[in-house]
């Protein structure tokens, strides 16, 4: 759920309110912050391609006009600051916001599921391991080189059977 929600909020089509939103989202369904916001962080460009789409979404669902509105014009608004922006983008973004709410209530309730299955049959991978024989011929006192230089591997030695 963290992860889908990370996904969702960081996709909340008014710039530099994804964190809040995420926030917001975290506190409600009671997920771990950490992981929210980390998924909400790599999903940043998501949010600045998904911008225009929910603008001109909510435009739509309200039956307004073909909009031109390009990413340019969105970025010049919002360069002065948030509230600048929402002040000069003022409805559209409110357009925005409630096409990515129609949206956003579904999608969470998919990306929960997607991830709720992928995760709990994760469990079923199984990694291929091989086993490394030593073989009588061999001296005990042969150090094993570690595939992984932090691992440290020791030798014990092996009592013979007579």
């Amino acid at each position: 759920m963290s992860i889908s929600i990370g996904i969702i909020g960081g996709a909340f089509p008014v710039l530099g309110l994804a964190s809040y939103m995420c926030l917001l989202l975290t506190l409600t369904f009671r997920q771990n912050i950490i992981i929210v916001q980390v998924i909400n962080w790599l999903v940043y460009p998501i949010q600045i391609l998904l911008l225009i789409p929910f603008m001109k979404l909510g435009n739509a669902i309200f039956g307004g006009s073909d909009m031109t509105l390009t990413f340019h014009q969105v970025v010049v608004a919002f360069q002065s600051g948030i509230l600048n922006g929402l002040k000069l983008i003022g409805i559209i973004s409110l357009y925005g916001v409630i096409a990515w709410v129609v949206i956003a209530i579904p999608a969470l309730f998919i990306l929960y599921s997607l991830f709720l299955f992928l995760f709990r049959n994760i469990k079923k991978i199984k990694l291929k391991t091989s086993m490394v024989g030593v073989s009588g011929t061999q001296k005990l006192n042969t150090k094993i080189q570690p595939a992984i230089p932090s691992l440290i591997l020791e030798t014990l030695p092996v009592k013979n059977k007579v």
